[in-house]
């Protein structure tokens, strides 16, 4: 095997190991972008009932229940807080999805804030899949 083919073999697999590290990586961000630009979108204000609350790790994880117009069943969401927002039974301004109330977010429309996990998702996944997208053109070049 001659040398620049053990280089360029080389530098594509640790392209596509570094890319797959960032893509992994940045996943959580892009699923919460996803969430908050749907809400963005879709979302209905109305108002959130703490129903009960665990602690874990340093942090409350309180459950809520989205207020619904008569006739529709019930539908639970959690956050987690680095304090408790208050005891149960504790009313706050909720933002939902009218088809799937389960995807909530406390605060009001105005508050959504999705730009820190876009840039993250630009930067990581798109630097993500440049990588990965070079690395496997490197493996098939050193063949």
């Amino acid at each position: 095997m001659e040398t620049s083919t053990a280089v360029l073999l080389a530098l594509g697999f640790v392209l596509v190991f570094l890319a797959t590290i960032s893509l992994l990586m940045q996943l959580q961000s892009f699923l919460t972008h996803r969430h908050l630009s749907s809400l963005e979108r879709h979302g209905v204000e109305g108002e959130a009932i703490a129903i009960r609350r665990d602690v874990m790790a340093g942090q409350a994880r309180v459950y809520f229940e989205v207020r619904l117009p008569e006739g529709e069943p019930r539908s639970e969401f959690y956050e987690l807080f680095l304090t408790s927002p208050g005891p149960d039974g504790t009313v706050m301004p909720v933002v939902y999805d009218r088809r799937k109330p389960s995807r909530a977010k406390i605060g009001t429309r105005q508050e959504i804030n999705f730009r820190a996990e876009r840039r993250l998702v630009q930067v990581m996944g798109g630097g993500g899949l440049v990588m990965f997208v070079v690395g496997v053109v490197l493996l098939f070049v050193a063949r």
